[in-house]
């Protein structure tokens, strides 16, 4: 059988954002919130996500996070909200995001979908800054109001992603990381 792997362009957290993130995990988890809650080291924003790729494509899927992030310039970005998907009556993803996702971000993952749209993969949906901190699959569960301390986080760089089985989860490796110099 061929390897494939599995990849998703995103912005790795740097350690005050990731505590941040994991102390509202951390409250969910002690109001016993019925979630799969993320480990830690997985905490990420994504950019681009790309999916199985076939292996002599992964020099190219480099090649264009290299060529992205030296035509856009640094950014910040602030996480400052809770949130979940579909919604917070029904959720299935509890996020934490930002409430105004600033230009920096929507340029860059414009970019970044653009790049990978002209190596023949495809987008549905506009990327949303948000960290996925937990999963809900059975049950109703309602997400409790919560607030958070805003956490601003300075993005200098974006990284390509592996995602790789690891017992009845998955991890996450960076293979590649390229700065931003626009």
């Amino acid at each position: 059988m061929t390897y494939r792997p599995k990849f998703f362009a995103g912005i790795e957290l740097d350690e005050h954002a990731r505590a941040a993130c994991v102390a509202v995990s951390a409250r969910l988890q002690a109001a016993a919130f019925p979630g799969r809650f993320e480990a830690p080291e997985k905490l990420h924003i994504t950019l681009a996500f790309l999916g199985w790729v076939d292996a002599e494509r992964v020099e190219a899927i480099r090649d264009a996070l290299q060529a992205v992030a030296q035509n856009q310039a640094p950014f910040d970005i602030t996480l400052d909200r809770v949130g979940a998907f579909p919604h917070e009556r029904r959720p299935r993803i509890i996020w934490l995001g930002s409430h105004d996702q600033g230009e920096g971000f929507r340029r860059v993952a414009r970019a970044a979908q653009a790049a990978y749209e002209d190596l023949g993969f495809t987008f549905t949906q506009d990327a949303v800054a948000h960290v996925t901190i937990a999963r809900v699959k059975e049950g109703r569960a309602h997400l409790p109001m919560l607030d958070m301390e805003a956490v601003r986080m300075r993005v200098a760089h974006i990284s390509l992603f592996e995602s790789l089985p690891d017992a009845r989860t998955t991890r996450y490796e960076v293979r590649d990381r390229a700065a931003l110099n626009g």
